[in-house]
């Protein structure tokens, strides 16, 4: 028997097969003329879409729900199958009808008693499922098989003749050295850093909110031109260099500018991530080395650095991955350097595109990063470094050694010097008329950017990449949250694999992940290359490890013990999840929501392939100004996210604070 609920959800398809258009509008919605979208809507014809719709009704035949299961199924393989045989691709219409299907797949299920038959960990399980094979399997299985089918055939010949080419063996072996260097600088920096804030400062751990906020705030290669106003042809510093010591003008465009970019822009990263490792650990583990009379040195050296190794790791391999992936840099102090993001990137956009070989390098790319990734887990994961044993830690730490203290305080004032000229280069930049040839005050950079209209200059770009980010934080977050919960929560066959597929969104490199999405969303039956759906999707798959994360950590905090008492209570696991958990994880969610905006506002590598004129985002408009010489416009513009982002982190902070109070 089929319930009033089962009724609706069969009837809802067919009513927008009706009234929406079940072919994709190649314009969109809003830009179609009224005779496209009549012509898309399935039943004003004799077409495929018919096949989509009317068989579901086929289901109330069906008595046990193994049987309508199957059905489903069966249903789902010849949607797909006929959308592709006819390349027809999915209209409005069919996400009602996609979303009924979900729904009857879950109500079936739950009949059958898995997972004690509760609906909102099965539908949270399925929906987490579907976004991770759609949106990070599938792109990768796409760009995979780019190489391996050529014109229709299977072959690996030309992926090896790409592979052998002497260039790209130059190019991969630099993008290894480069990466790796700001990897092992990166971390060594933000180690130096974590330890200042947490052993040395005592009035000064304002730093750490600095720290924290910069690499955030910052699009990736905006740091890039900075170094270029400073140390480029016409840079101060290089300047005074070619005065004094007589060195090449060039000498910053290579590895020597991407290693010092790249390393400015991810160290405050791998700042955040050890020094939340330090916090963790216990003092009375120092306390117990001193009183064993091991000296500062050696309490260093034995304690508290193999306690650290997993946050170590950690920041090794998100700076490595990061500085892998990004092109922006390399585009903009690269040079005769090639890298292998920067090479993807001219394959795709280039006079005369590329795909494969592209995506021969975009696998190449890949494989590093995973190798990498698993080379960590392994390392890891057969260790134990557990310090928190459920007693309190009253005592304070202890202090290091002199001598380490004045290497790090004098390291970490180079720093901020540093950081300071090179960050006000950047807004200093965007008021003069052209850097180091002409310093006179002007504001004709921001008049071209902002001072045409809303439809004209930086203006229409800046209004999408708010709108993109408002769409991607919301969801970005509430995935995060889904996924954390079941992972941590939740016991079921096949929990490995889907820790797994999760864990992938934080090992693809952004160019990779924007080349997959190039060769999975650009055919039927799922084309979405144009339109803004593809970029939200972009930035939620990037971004969704950031809010597994938060979401994990405050997770943990929960005693399970709430959960059981909400259960024993006869409340059910969606209400349980909703008036407690959520509630409870709220810093943890508002935190995900503003970093995940923020990071959205300011993404590059993986979003580049997929803007048009039509969707254009601020850093892909800042690129092009770069492109075309307009450095001023690009200065000028970088400056304003930077205000604007961290105008939002300090809202954020505000309505935080206040809700605490």
């Amino acid at each position: 028997m089929f319930s009033t609920q089962s009724r609706f959800w069969l009837i809802l398809p067919l009513l927008a097969f009706l009234v929406f258009p079940s072919q994709a509008l190649h314009y969109g919605l809003f830009d179609s003329s009224a005779k496209e979208i009549l012509a898309a809507i399935g039943w004003r014809s004799v077409n495929i879409t018919w096949l989509w719709f009317l068989p579901l009704l086929a289901i109330v035949f069906f008595k046990h729900p193994k049987a309508k299961i199957g059905f489903l199924v069966a249903f789902l393989g010849l949607i797909f199958l006929s959308a592709k045989l006819t390349a027809t691709s999915f209209g409005y219409a069919t996400l009602f009808l996609f979303l009924s299907i979900f729904i009857l797949f879950t109500e079936n299920i739950a009949r059958l008693g898995i997972l004690r038959g509760d609906r909102f960990i099965i539908g949270a399980l399925l929906a987490s499922l579907i976004v991770l094979c759609t949106f990070i399997l599938f792109p990768m299985f796409s760009i995979l098989s780019t190489i391996v089918y050529i014109n229709g055939k299977f072959s690996l010949d030309e992926a090896f003749r790409i592979s052998q080419q002497p260039h790209l063996l130059k190019v991969i072996w630099q993008s290894i050295g480069v990466s790796a260097s700001v990897g092992l600088l990166s971390t060594f920096f933000g180690l130096c850093f974590a330890l200042y804030t947490t052993r040395i400062a005592k009035k000064t751990k304002f730093i750490s909110k600095l720290f924290s906020i910069l690499p955030i705030v910052t699009p990736p290669f905006v740091v890039g031109l900075g170094v270029v106003l400073l140390m480029g042809r016409n840079g101060m510093i290089t300047y005074f260099l070619v005065e004094q010591f007589g060195i090449n003008k060039n000498w910053l465009y290579g590895f020597n500018g991407i290693l010092l970019s790249h390393t400015l822009a991810l160290t405050p990263m791998a700042f955040m991530i050890i020094e939340g490792a330090l916090r963790f650990i216990p003092a009375n583990l120092e306390e117990a080395s001193y009183s064993l009379k091991s000296s500062p040195s050696q309490t260093f050296r034995h304690i508290l650095f193999p306690l650290l190794k997993p946050a170590l790791a950690n920041a090794f391999l998100i700076t490595f991955i990061q500085s892998l992936s990004d092109f922006s840099t390399p585009f903009v102090l690269g040079g005769n350097y090639d890298v292998l993001a920067s090479q993807i990137y001219f394959y795709i956009v280039g006079s005369q595109p590329d795909y494969t070989t592209a995506s021969t390098m975009g696998v190449i790319l890949l494989a590093f990063s995973l190798a990498i990734f698993f080379i960590q887990y392994q390392w890891l994961g057969k260790r134990s470094y557990q310090t928190l044993v459920g007693k309190g830690n009253q005592t304070s730490h202890l202090p290091l050694a002199s001598g380490l203290k004045w290497l790090i305080s004098c390291i970490l004032l180079i720093w901020i010097t540093f950081n300071a000229v090179l960050y006000g280069s950047i807004f200093f930049g965007s008021f003069v008329v052209n850097w180091g040839v002409n310093h006179s005050f002007t504001l004709e950079h921001y008049l071209r950017l902002f001072g045409q209209g809303l439809d004209f200059g930086g203006f229409p770009s800046l209004i999408h990449t708010l709108i993109f980010a408002l769409c991607a934080a919301p969801i970005t977050a509430l995935f995060g949250v889904l996924i954390a919960y079941l992972t941590t929560r939740v016991q079921f066959k096949g929990k490995s694999f889907f820790e797994f597929i999760a864990l992938l969104c934080f090992a693809i490199p952004g160019t990779v992940a924007g080349v997959s999405y190039v060769m999975a969303f650009n055919d039927a039956p799922i084309y979405l290359m144009g339109s803004a759906v593809i970029i939200v999707l972009s930035m939620v798959t990037r971004n969704m490890p950031i809010g597994m994360r938060s979401a994990i950590a405050g997770l943990a905090q929960i005693d399970v013990n709430l959960e059981q008492a909400s259960k024993s209570l006869k409340v059910s696991p969606f209400k349980t999840f909703l008036f407690i958990i959520l509630p409870l994880l709220r810093p943890a969610l508002l935190s995900a929501l503003v970093t995940s905006f923020v990071r959205s506002m300011t993404t590059m590598s993986a979003i580049i392939f997929l803007v048009t004129p039509n969707t254009q985002v601020a850093t892909a408009y800042i690129l092009n100004r770069v492109e075309d010489g307009d450095y001023g416009m690009a200065v000028a513009y970088g400056a304003t996210l930077i205000v604007v982002m961290m105008l939002v982190i300090l809202g954020f902070n505000k309505l935080i604070d206040r809700k605490g109070s």
